[in-house]
């Protein structure tokens, strides 16, 4: 092969990735990117992420990251252009180009804080601490807890209810930094971490005993987590039944088939079977379920709202300088 048909190989190599890239980055292709992200959105709002976390999963990232490399490029080819033609002195063409600029920041956002994020759901009982550190969260500065002071449920009048309330109080130092009620939809935001109320239980501090009343084993349950025991056997408390003498529902599994069931009283123990030990539940406590996030990728997504906004805004001004 001489020296021209090389030349002639790496030019028609070049056309060819050229071709390509005119085709991924496309105003199609990227259209058809975004409606894909749409659905795929929208489905992660359907099945739990117990089942399938969607949007933390690996298609769901390289969905992220194709979209965003097709609107940088997207950009950057209108930009050329741009700079090249006589539209150059406008402003509306530079409002269109901060708007695709505008929607890189937020997918890069989105995508930073998707890969780099920490999410957690905890259950604090009343009185209780969490304590938030570097080991999880990282760039948090000095740790902080979380102490939960009080729990409340409020409800309409027809008895139906209208908000959990956590009074949370902020730790640091030796000291209190902050008391603030955490709801539904008001979370507490604190050095980047936010805090959002999720859910709520009780509590129910279980006991599994041998015969001789030794304690084999210890934990705290909500209601419908259960608690795995000798083999395969697992005791699984199932409702709190307040009053003047408070009540545990509770099952015992063998397998996956039903072995035991029945009612046991606050204090009292309880046989959960022939040649099986004794469960006992020791008390009950009203715990919030709190969902803990830090998103670093917030402060992108956010400047790329205020590009947006300013882009939309310039791209309606027609006046040359």
């Amino acid at each position: 092969m001489n020296e021209q048909d090389v030349i002639v190989q790496r030019a028609a190599y070049k056309k060819r990735v050229f071709q390509i890239l005119h085709i991924v980055t496309s105003m199609k292709i990227t259209m058809a990117l975004l409606m894909l992200l749409a659905g795929a959105a929208m489905i992660g709002t359907v099945i739990s992420p117990q089942r399938y976390d969607i949007y933390h999963s690996m298609g769901f990232r390289l969905l992220l990251t194709l979209i965003c490399g097709s609107t940088f490029i997207c950009s950057m080819k209108q930009l050329a252009a741009l700079r090249h033609s006589n539209k150059w002195r406008h402003l509306a063409p530079w409002g269109t180009f901060s708007v695709h600029m505008a929607v890189v920041l937020i997918l890069l956002g989105a995508l930073y804080g998707n890969i780099y994020g920490v999410s957690e759901e905890i259950n604090l009982a009343v009185g209780k601490n969490y304590e938030i550190n570097q080991k999880k969260y990282k760039g948090i500065g000095e740790p902080f807890a979380l102490h939960l002071e009080n729990f409340e449920t409020q409800y309409y009048s027809d008895g139906t209810v209208s908000d959990w309330i956590s009074h949370i109080r902020i730790e640091q130092y030796g000291q209190n930094r902050l008391i603030q009620e955490v709801k539904v939809n008001h979370p507490l935001i604190y050095h980047g971490i936010s805090i959002y109320q999720s859910s709520f239980g009780m509590a129910i501090q279980t006991q599994y005993l041998d015969a001789a009343g030794k304690v084999l084993q210890e934990a705290s349950l909500g209601e419908g987590q259960g608690m795995v025991l000798e083999g395969d056997m697992m005791i699984l408390p199932v409702r709190y039944v307040g009053g003047l003498n408070p009540q545990i529902m509770y099952i015992v599994y063998k397998g996956e088939r039903e072995y035991d069931w029945g009612a046991a009283s606050l204090g009292s123990s309880r046989f959960i079977g022939p040649q099986m030990g004794i469960v006992k539940f020791i008390e009950a406590q009203p715990f919030s379920g709190l969902l803990i996030k830090q998103d670093p990728g917030i402060p992108l997504v956010w400047f790329g709202f205020l590009l947006l906004a300013f882009g939309f805004f310039v791209s309606l001004y027609k006046k040359q300088f």
